[in-house]
């Protein structure tokens, strides 16, 4: 297998994981004194997810301004359409405007965060 697609591997984890904890393994984790955890975590799983994928992309010279748009605009649209499906097919979950844009929060900060870096 080629190593510059063994890149990609982590970013299809993370965006399994988001899946699978936005939906049917969702566990609500509450500390005492801190009221937005649940954001805090949404926005750092969005970061992790656009910096994976950004980083695949690049390791495997793919990486181009056309590209890094559609990355932020997939990954923000995978943010809002799970919220989106949480609503519509889990009884127990329910869509937050705030989780979205937390969502779209991580997805921003990863964004930047990663151009700052590698384009700096």
């Amino acid at each position: 297998m080629n190593k510059n697609i063994m890149w990609f591997v982590p970013a299809g984890l993370v965006t399994l994981g988001i899946l699978a904890l936005s939906t049917f393994l969702a566990v609500p984790i509450q500390i005492d004194g801190v009221g937005y955890l649940d954001k805090i975590e949404h926005s750092f799983a969005y970061f992790v997810l656009v910096v994976s994928l950004m980083l695949a992309f690049q390791k495997a010279n793919m990486l181009t301004s056309k590209i890094s748009f559609y990355i932020f605009v997939a990954t923000s649209l995978y943010g809002l359409g799970l919220e989106i499906i949480q609503y519509i097919f889990f009884y127990n979950r329910f869509f937050e405007w705030l989780d979205a844009f937390a969502n779209l929060v991580g997805v921003v900060i990863g964004f930047v965060g990663y151009r700052m870096i590698y384009r700096g």
